[in-house]
Parts: structure tokens; C-alpha cells; sequence
């Protein structure tokens, strides 16, 4: 597990500040809007770093490998089950989004983390290992391929872009979702693939919300961080504020 790279000064540790958003279901478009609106007030150092976590109507996204990725898709049962499809500047090829799936978009200044992408891909997984263990889940890296996985079974996809020094995109974590449209696409580009959720290993509904609380600890705990929870629109006015750490 990578160390909290909160700055200690004695025994004190600082943490970085950062606005956290916990968001209803929100189509990809708006939060995909959301987040470049918001990363390029980081570049400008116009805002913190920010934490948004939300869920989206089904959606299919693609990777920067557009062409290898279109073709990892069932295109008949894509417009059969009406799941639109976005092209992304993420790393990665094709995954799915649906309700009752966790989706985190970190938008932080890499340099004050770590040193690089991978090593950040690592802290995003640690995040994610540590969650599925408090609910009792034996979660684990697999050789060669990013992401979460229990056994052979795939519980959580990672794509990220980073772009002058601050990064977009995420991970998504299967936590109560429908699986049956990863039946109509190679999950990540991997031949024969199986995509698993929490409900599914644990034989038992899991809530959204309980899920996304206890990961905004251990993100914290992770990133050295000190949450500003903000309870309104990110693109209206300001209201009350929380602070998780």
C-alpha cells in the first residue's frame, strides 16, 4: 500500500484540502462537462483539488484507442438497449456505466500525490482493495491488467487522463448494477472477461450511498486529504459544507 503523502511536520500531519462531491444520478455528458469545467480551474489554481463521486444512467465509454475500442462493441444490442456511447480522452478501451455503480472522478494536482501515473493507478487501486476488504471481499491487482479484481472476476475498471499535471477520469466500481451489458461489449478490451459487483459476491444488496461514504475515508486516508464536502450543484451557488477526513 503507497504511504498517505500528507506533509508532516513533527508529529503533525497536514492534509491537503480538497472539495468533495457527492452527486445524484448524473448523465455522462453533464459530468463529463463537470469535470474539464473543473480541471481547468485547477490548472489555473482557481479551485482545490476535488473528489466528485456520482452514478450515471447506462452509458458505454470509449478510451483515446477509439478505433480498436468501436470494435469491441455489440453495435445491434448497443442500439437495441438504447446505451448511448461517448469517445473520452481517458486511457483505457471500452467500459460500462450504470446506476447502482460507484464512479470517482479525482481531480487532483498528481505532483502533490506521487511521483507519476502509475504509481497514482496503484493509489486508486489500494483505494478500492481497502474498500472491498472492510466489506469482507478478498480484492487484489492481476498481472498486466489495471484494475480490481476478486479471482478472475472483474469488480472495478480504471482509466485515467492527465493533462498539465492534473488528472480527470477514474475508476468505476461495481457495487449493485446491472451486469447483463458487459454482454455486449470485451470489457476493457480483455477476451473473455468476467465483470462482477459487490451485491453479486456478497449474495446481498449493498447501498450506493453506504459504499461512496466509506470510500471518501479511505480516499482521504489514502491521499493525505481533508474533505470539503460541498451539498449542492457544483454549477450553482454555494450552500452548507461538511468536512470528512
Amino acid at each position: 500500500m503507497v504511504a498517505s503523502p500528507g506533509i508532516t511536520s513533527g508529529d503533525t500531519v497536514t492534509k491537503h484540502q480538497a472539495h468533495l462531491y457527492q452527486l445524484p444520478l448524473t448523465p455522462y455528458e453533464d459530468a463529463w462537462q463537470l469535470q474539464q469545467t473543473v480541471h481547468r480551474a485547477r490548472v489555473d489554481n482557481t479551485t482545490t483539488d476535488t473528489l466528485l463521486l456520482l452514478e450515471h444512467p447506462p452509458t458505454y465509454t470509449v478510451g483515446r484507442r477509439v478505433e480498436d475500442a468501436f470494435r469491441l462493441v455489440d453495435e445491434n444490442a448497443r442500439i437495441e438497449h438504447g446505451i448511448p456511447i461517448y469517445q473520452t480522452e481517458r486511457g483505457g478501451l471500452i467500459t460500462y456505466h450504470g446506476p447502482g455503480q460507484l464512479v470517482g472522478y479525482p481531480i487532483l494536482k498528481l505532483m502533490t500525490y506521487c511521483r507519476g501515473p502509475k504509481t497514482y493507478m496503484h493509489m486508486l487501486e489500494d483505494v478500492l482493495i481497502r474498500l472491498l476488504q472492510e466489506f469482507g471481499l478478498q480484492a487484489g491487482r492481476r498481472d498486466r491488467c489495471t484494475g480490481v479484481w476478486i479471482a478472475d472476476r472483474k469488480i472495478a475498471a480504471l482509466g485515467v487522463h492527465i493533462s498539465r499535471g492534473v488528472t480527470m477520469h477514474g475508476f468505476a466500481l461495481n457495487v449493485t448494477n446491472d451486469l447483463r451489458p458487459y454482454e455486449w461489449i470485451v470489457p476493457c478490451g480483455i477476451e473473455g472477461c468476467i465483470v462482477t459487483s459487490m451485491t453479486k459476491e456478497l449474495g446481498a444488496r449493498v447501498g450506493v450511498a453506504w459504499v461512496s461514504n466509506r470510500l471518501c475515508k479511505i480516499f482521504a486516508e489514502t491521499f493525505g486529504l481533508e474533505f470539503q464536502q460541498e451539498r449542492h450543484d457544483p454549477l450553482n451557488n454555494k450552500d452548507e459544507k461538511a468536512y470528512v477526513t
